[in-house]
């Protein structure tokens, strides 16, 4: 037979259902999507609950070296990989505002870096920061004034601190950035991701005199989830990752069957004469043709499920679990093709018979 006759036989196989495409194809988009989707929806949730950690302050790791804490040496560690920002921090005279002057508000005197810690959106490399919460409380905005019994207080910028288990002193306190030159009290550095090589590196802020290191502290600014997060771990851990070597069995499976369904029309074509090649040729047409709309199904419904509610990298998550439903095609030829090479014309009256 040519390859065009080949072709044209294996569309009418499929047109009119003897190869059962619809049915192949659904199971296997059922199959290979289902265990895409539930994969990507484990990533998913994964990387949200990483997202929330870190949004909440429990990667900021905090370094209690009361007097010893260097300024320059806290605010380099956010040039170190795997620290994204530091920043060291000293209690200052209150603030007192001429329309409170009952109840001052505690302030602290900052280095630059802690700006990166903090979220701090700035308008202006001059002035205070404030909590977005306090800011609203009084009235004032990025690049305003607040009046006080020292004078005018620029307001350069405010930053997100809510109340949701982090340390609470600066969720109501006026922070004044000043040279990183001199000693602080604390060096707060956001780590991530979470190791304890980096950890180790926050020490490097303090300036340790003999004797004196039992005094210095590490802690994380929100304990509320806990002392760790092992992404990695919970990653490469997940119940669903085997999702991948699942959809290839299933492709197998899927194809072989497929075929032997139909082992006695494929005997019988063989004793009228027609050659195994010209059935390979057929065989692997008509798996792609329901393979390949598995395929089409389970992409569909995986670009989906990848772009609600995630907050990180769609298209990661996609690569990642796109292969499950790839190698279920591929592994459906497999299966077609070694279903096929079984079939033989001597056995033709044995499958009549069974049938």
């Amino acid at each position: 037979m040519r390859w065009r006759s080949v072709l044209s036989e294996a569309v009418r196989n499929v047109a009119s259902g003897t190869t059962r495409a619809a049915v192949f194809a659904l199971a296997l988009a059922v199959i290979g999507g289902g265990l895409a989707v539930a994969d990507a929806r484990s990533i998913v949730a994964l990387e949200r609950r990483a997202v929330e950690f870190v949004e909440s302050g429990a990667s900021v790791r905090t370094l209690n070296a009361e007097g010893m804490t260097d300024g320059r040496s806290c605010d380099r560690l956010g040039e170190v990989a795997g620290v994204r920002g530091a920043g060291a921090l000293v209690p200052a005279d209150p603030v007192v505002l001429e329309a409170m002057f009952a109840n001052p508000i505690p302030a602290y005197e900052v280095t630059p870096g802690l700006a990166d810690v903090l979220r701090v959106r700035a308008v202006s490399a001059e002035g205070v920061w404030l909590p977005a919460d306090l800011a609203r409380t009084l009235g004032v905005r990025a690049g305003e004034t607040l009046a006080t019994t020292a004078g005018p207080l620029t307001v350069a910028g405010t930053y997100p601190y809510p109340q949701d288990g982090r340390d609470g002193r600066l969720r109501h306190a006026v922070l004044v950035p000043r040279p990183a030159a001199g000693t602080f009290d604390e060096c707060w550095a956001e780590v991530w991701p979470l190791s304890e090589s980096a950890d180790a590196l926050v020490y490097a802020a303090a300036a340790v005199r003999p004797g004196t290191t039992s005094n210095m502290t590490l802690g994380r600014l929100n304990n509320r989830f806990g002392a760790s997060f092992d992404g990695v771990g919970e990653f490469t851990g997940r119940a669903t990752r085997y999702g991948l070597p699942a959809c290839a069995l299933a492709g197998l499976v899927l194809g072989f069957v497929a075929v032997r369904l139909r082992r006695l029309e494929y005997a019988g074509a063989l004793h009228v004469g027609v050659s195994r090649r010209a059935l390979l040729g057929s065989t692997v047409v008509e798996t792609a043709a329901w393979s390949l709309a598995a395929l089409a199904l389970s992409a569909g419904a995986l670009a989906l499920t990848v772009t609600v509610g995630n907050p990180a990298d769609r298209l990661e998550v996609y690569l990642i679990d796109i292969r499950g439903p790839l190698a279920a095609v591929c592994a459906a030829q497999v299966g077609a093709v070694a279903a096929l090479l079984l079939v033989r014309e001597k056995h033709l009256f044995g499958y009549f018979k069974n049938r």
